[in-house]
C-alpha cells in the first residue's frame, strides 16, 4: 500500500499530512513559513 500522507506531489509537498496537522496545532498553519498567508477564521467557519 503506498503512503499517500508523504507523496511529494501532495498539497503539502514532502510534509506529511500527520506533521501538518501538528504543526497546524501548533502555530495556525502547516509550516511556520506560511504564517504570514493565514487569516482568521471567519465566525461562520468556527
Amino acid at each position: 500500500m503506498a503512503d499517500f500522507c508523504s507523496a511529494v506531489d501532495s498539497p503539502n509537498g514532502s510534509l506529511s499530512l500527520l506533521q501538518a496537522r501538528v504543526n497546524f496545532a501548533e502555530c495556525g498553519a502547516c509550516e511556520d513559513r506560511h504564517r504570514k498567508n493565514v487569516r482568521p477564521p471567519l465566525e461562520a467557519e468556527l
